[in-house]
């Protein structure tokens, strides 16, 4: 009996590492937002010329219910007209880190954990952002983490580790990317930004690596994703633009309900900077999606004529629950449905495609 004490004494530290040692947190009192009532970017069957896909880290459909209510029962979100739902397993565990859940996004490729955009045995995958650049595509990530961190790294990079930030970070300066906003200024040379600049590109990082939260640091997502979508609308050229949420799941591995509703509003505030500018560009496809669900929140109670919502997180970790697709726009109803991340970039590839070519449509796995 002794011998089993030592062992559940021993095990103690680890168990509450994992647990978020609080039962409920009451979040009211956050700035609300302004949400048009009209529905927006219809989903129509034309080609999409332009792609933007908003990638919430760690956000769930919890996270998304919790900052409904704190904004009044209003989100962006909830205008989009296309509901799906992703799976979201990697090839090494039942519950996929963000490099692996960022390849599938990216790649349409299933990977293990901590890999960065190619196989587990080392074949490298070709990103739809890689893919559409060929195709003559500008393209562009914006980001409140580094940009070398694992889920913008997918969209460009080939790594067994998504700690090797070296060998990432040179794969950023030769990515021929349009646009580059985010932090991670510390992790790329000089150099790097210098070649995307040469030809005219949109390349800055303004934090050492993470950006401050979203409590802290403003307008800075959606005012990005403003100035990403004015570069990329020069010209004629079609684009490809990737913005990520990257702090929800900082927060929500805090187990600060506060600060992850904070971050899922400044996430839905840059999608209404991106469904202002796809209501004068209606080829524009509008896809949100996860990469996983961080934390395992659940919601006790929510007021949304109060503005107010309670609830608690069961783990510091990743879980393997299915995440929300939100679309709109020119192909956005082929992402209906129950169907692994990894089929993603095969939907976006096909509302790409041109129109009337009869295509079928894309298997879901």
């Amino acid at each position: 009996m002794k011998k089993l004490l030592l062992l559940c004494c021993a095990a103690l530290p680890a168990l509450f590492s994992l647990s978020c040692g609080q039962l409920e947190q009451t979040v009211d009192g956050l700035p609300p937002h302004e949400v048009p009532e009209a529905a927006a970017a219809p989903a129509s069957r034309g080609a999409a010329r332009h792609v933007i896909l908003m990638i919430g880290d760690g956000m769930g459909a919890e996270h998304v219910w919790a900052a409904w209510a704190c904004n009044r029962g209003r989100l962006h979100m909830g205008r989009l007209p296309i509901c799906g739902w992703s799976r979201t397993s990697s090839t090494s565990h039942a519950i996929t880190d963000s490099a692996a859940g960022g390849t599938a996004l990216a790649c349409g490729e299933r990977t293990s954990n901590g890999t960065v955009g190619q196989s587990a045995d080392g074949r490298p995958f070709t990103s739809i952002a890689e893919e559409l650049r060929r195709q003559g595509y500008a393209t562009g990530l914006v980001v409140t983490k580094s940009i070398t961190d694992a889920t913008p790294a997918a969209f460009y990079a080939h790594a067994a580790s998504r700690r090797d930030t070296a060998r990432i970070a040179a794969q950023l300066g030769q990515s021929g990317l349009s646009v580059v906003l985010g932090g991670g200024a510390d992790d790329v040379p000089a150099e790097c930004l210098a070649a995307l600049r040469a030809g005219g590109g949109l390349a800055e990082l303004v934090a050492p690596r993470e950006l401050p939260p979203a409590t802290q640091r403003g307008d800075y997502l959606p005012q990005s994703v403003e100035r990403a979508l004015a570069q990329l609308g020069k010209g004629d050229r079609p684009f490809f633009l990737m913005v990520e949420g990257s702090q929800i799941d900082v927060a929500a591995h805090a187990c600060d309900l506060r600060e992850t509703v904070a971050e899922v509003l400044d996430f839905d505030r840059a999608l209404g900077v991106v469904l202002h500018w796809a209501e004068r560009h209606p080829d524009t496809l509008v896809v949100v999606v996860a990469d996983h669900q961080t934390g395992g929140l659940s919601i006790h109670d929510a007021e949304a004529a109060s503005g107010r919502v309670s609830g608690s997180f069961s783990t510091r970790r990743h879980s393997g629950l299915a995440v929300p697709v939100y679309a709109g726009g020119a192909g956005a109803w082929r992402f209906a449905g129950i169907y692994d991340n990894r089929n993603i970039p095969a939907l976006i590839r096909q509302a790409c495609a041109a129109a009337g070519q009869g295509q079928k449509a894309v298997e879901v796995r």
